[in-house]
């Protein structure tokens, strides 16, 4: 036993008022998701946070996936977005890209790279599923309360909705 936990805590729904964040951006693969978002998510907070003026809420900060409509995870690229939340998108630092997203409810799943032995994503969406939610499509993002590293715990979102047979 390597003393990881296999399981965790139960994924929660939450609500979370819209939000704009501004940081740096990619599109990669499936295949290079776990070699090129690290880079990206060290670059930014190593070297480019400082840029950001109008930050809010620090020391929060956002790994957010975008989906293009009618993804195929298996050949088809998707964007990773290294952020933080803003007040507004009026200031924009070279070479960043600033998104805006909706009031909703969230599936949460809070994640310790360090301490649990399975994977997120397919937990949560497994857990929406069998719950009454659906997941709505396009984007979803882990939350860093501060990011230290590779080995950060996080809180997964993913967006969702009651299922027709729940409402």
């Amino acid at each position: 036993m390597n003393g990881k936990v296999k399981t965790m805590v139960e994924p929660k729904i939450i609500s979370k008022r819209a939000f704009k964040i501004i940081g740096l951006a990619f599109e990669t693969t499936m295949a290079e998701k776990d070699i090129k978002i690290p880079r990206l998510v060290e670059e930014f907070h190593t070297k480019r946070i400082v840029d950001i003026e109008n930050r809010v809420n620090a020391p929060v900060s956002y790994g957010v996936f975008i989906d293009p409509p009618n993804w195929n995870p298996e050949t088809e690229p998707f964007t990773w977005m290294a952020g933080v939340e803003v007040d507004s998108h009026d200031v924009l630092p070279t070479g960043m890209v600033a998104r805006t997203f909706p009031d909703h409810q969230y599936a949460a799943l809070q994640f310790d790279p360090a301490e649990h032995e399975f994977d997120p994503y397919p937990f949560l969406h497994k857990w929406i599923n069998q719950n009454g939610y659906e997941q709505i499509k396009g984007y979803g993002f882990e939350l860093y309360e501060p990011y230290t590293g590779s080995q950060t715990m996080f809180t997964l979102h993913l967006p969702v909705r009651e299922t027709e047979s729940q409402n």
